[in-house]
């Protein structure tokens, strides 16, 4: 099955996740046996259609298995996002150079915190990842739920526009 004329393969974006290749999940070991080379495999695949990025949450914990990640293509640029367990500084020594990073906000925080803790979350990601190459993107760790106190999505926006004022 091709992807239909309409469609061209350069406008698509492709999201990839990849909660249970955490390290709560896998030690680096199996992660390198059972996941990596299929991993690797299915990234160059999708790239090969002419599908230029792809956007992979790398989810959980995966600190000891950014090494590996590091060797799966994700387009130019990919886009790679994380959750609060990997620092913005360790996703740009491993992604910086050749991905948009994005993320990290922790999610409990966006879900039970105060909103002045989800702006100061968000300020200080932002600092961060304005050191990223390629580009960051503000955003949550992980998914949203739908119980989420307005407030808090809205700090979000505030810190990104509060920051963006004080590069003038």
């Amino acid at each position: 099955m091709g992807v239909p004329d309409h469609l061209p393969p350069e406008d698509i974006l492709t999201y990839l996740a990849a909660p249970t290749a955490s390290n709560q999940m896998l030690s680096p070991k199996f992660f390198e046996t059972f996941v990596l080379p299929y991993q690797k495999e299915l990234h160059e695949k999708i790239l090969e259609t002419g599908i230029r990025h792809i956007y992979c949450h790398i989810c959980g914990e995966q600190n000891k298995n950014l090494p590996m990640w590091r060797d799966i293509p994700m387009g130019n640029p990919g886009i790679v996002s994380f959750g609060h367990e990997v620092a913005i500084e360790t996703a740009l020594k491993f992604f910086g150079r050749d991905c948009i990073i994005a993320g990290n906000i922790e999610l409990a925080v966006i879900h039970l915190g105060r909103p002045e803790e989800v702006y100061r979350l968000s300020m200080a990601a932002l600092t961060q990842g304005r050191q990223a190459p390629r580009g960051y993107i503000l955003m949550p760790g992980c998914g949203i739920p739908p119980n989420v106190p307005a407030q808090n999505l809205v700090m979000l926006k505030k810190a990104s526009a509060d920051f963006l004022d004080g590069q003038d």
